[in-house]
């Protein structure tokens, strides 16, 4: 949180956004792995912590956790759903969109507030 400009929703939207860049992260390396034996997917959660962390009055305290994947394997171990990651990947890009547009509007609504213009 940046002292004197960021409020709550400011501090939501930037952890919303570590999230969604962890999450982002796991799922890249989940596709990279696909065919890797044994692997299992990973999965980050983060939305739970945010929103106690919100309930709470202090953002800055949500977190990320990463867990493996309880989906079934394949022969070979692997349980990376590549259709899945796919579909996961792009909701998270979106999401992070989303998250960039709020934060933008809010830094256009203190720039005005400020300049006038």
């Amino acid at each position: 949180m940046i002292p004197g400009i960021s409020d709550n929703t400011t501090a939501a939207l930037q952890a919303s956004l570590q999230g969604l860049d962890t999450r982002a992260s796991a799922i890249k390396n989940n596709i990279a792995n696909v065919e890797t034996p044994g692997y299992q997917s990973q999965v980050v959660s983060f939305e739970d912590s945010l929103r106690s962390a919100l309930a709470d009055g202090n953002p800055d305290a949500a977190t990320s956790s990463l867990s493996s994947s309880t989906a079934p394997t394949r022969q070979n171990g692997n349980n990376v759903s590549i259709d899945n990651e796919m579909t996961d990947l792009t909701q998270t890009e979106l999401k992070q969109q989303l998250a960039v547009s709020a934060l933008n509007a809010k830094y256009r609504l203190l720039r005005t507030a400020i300049t006038g213009n």
